[in-house]
């Protein structure tokens, strides 16, 4: 089996100089009282710019390592990097958002002896009037686990299925826990199990919510976000106005070199294809952000050195505005 060295966690590396200068801005805006000014922005910003390809890179190689064993649901890799998600969310300060702290538990399926856990972690928003309104980050953290080699290779590591879109979530998560104060709405972020043997966790939160369904205003999934073009990413989406908005994200943060794309395989039926679907099937406005299959997809060849690091920050980077407009706006979704 192959084994492969992991760096350094660039969060060890770089958060405490990013924190220095959000920190400064954000203590520049509450002496002068201006929280929504030119203060504001730069340190909006600043959270943005903080989310980094290095810091991905390391969170993306440590859920993809050979060591998580393809993160199978269930497996003993699965639960550590569940653990890792824990220990993460609880150093961010997010609170627990799960039914056991922050882990919600759930069966795989009938007759089958085990469970499987989802993370869930939240921030208060600070408007008394939205904070009851919460905006969804969500991306499934499981794989495939260890199958069928493939020249040699045995473990299914599924860097861009999906560590890609967990190690983004928890960027997003360090990134909106950085500001002071926080969103108008509450924001709550998710690492579901159990997607790749048909959205068993998604489904599983939402028939048993930690918080009532009618208050979600939105859920944004991550799945696959890390290869194919350098240019854009692609959205599926229930909801014509989450559609709007992300465009028109990206067209004021044109610096990210990003286009928003609507969904251009609908042969694919991507809205029902991965965990947004648990919350669209509610009702609730849900978004898919891929950037599609690849000749890696479900093979053990999905590894981490294939994924387009600088592209992946530059997606999460869009997701972070496109989360502030979402969760900070006068105008709600749902």
């Amino acid at each position: 089996m192959k084994t492969r060295s992991v760096r350094t966690p660039g969060w060890l590396r770089d958060t405490a100089a990013v924190g220095s200068v959000v920190g400064w801005l954000l203590l520049a805006a509450s002496c002068t009282g201006d929280v929504t000014g030119p203060d504001r922005e730069r340190a909006e910003r600043a959270a943005a710019l903080g989310i980094t390809s290095a810091e991905l890179g390391d969170r993306i190689e440590l859920i993809a390592h050979d060591s998580m064993g393809g993160r199978a649901t269930p497996s003993p890799g699965l639960e550590m990097t569940a653990a890792y998600v824990v220990e993460q969310f609880r150093a961010f300060g997010l609170r627990p958002g799960g039914d056991q702290g922050y882990v919600q538990r759930f069966p795989i399926g009938a007759g089958v002896p085990f469970d499987a856990p989802n993370v869930i972690g939240w921030l208060e928003g600070s408007d008394p009037g939205l904070r009851g309104q919460y905006v969804v980050f969500s991306a499934h953290m499981d794989h495939l686990g260890i199958g069928t080699p493939v020249s040699g290779d045995s473990i299914y590591n599924g860097a861009d299925d999906n560590a890609s879109g967990t190690a983004a979530v928890l960027e997003l998560a360090q990134a909106f826990a950085g500001l002071e104060p926080p969103p108008r709405r509450s924001l709550v972020f998710i690492a579901f199990s159990g997607e790749e043997v048909g959205l068993v966790g998604s489904r599983w939160y939402t028939d048993h919510p930690t918080i009532p369904l009618a208050d979600i205003a939105a859920n944004i999934n991550l799945d696959m976000i890390g290869r194919n073009w350098t240019d854009a990413i692609v959205t599926s989406t229930s909801s014509s106005y989450l559609l709007q908005v992300a465009q028109e994200v990206a067209s004021a943060q044109a610096d990210l070199g990003l286009r928003v794309i609507e969904d251009p395989w609908p042969e694919q039926n991507l809205i029902r294809r991965s965990d947004q679907y648990a919350f669209v099937r509610y009702g609730i406005p849900g978004a898919l952000f891929t950037s599609g299959l690849h000749g890696d997809y479900h093979q053990p060849s999905d590894e981490a050195e294939t994924i387009d690091f600088e592209k992946t920050a530059r997606v999460t980077r869009l997701l972070f505005h496109l989360g502030l407009r979402l969760a900070s706006g006068d105008e709600s979704p749902n």
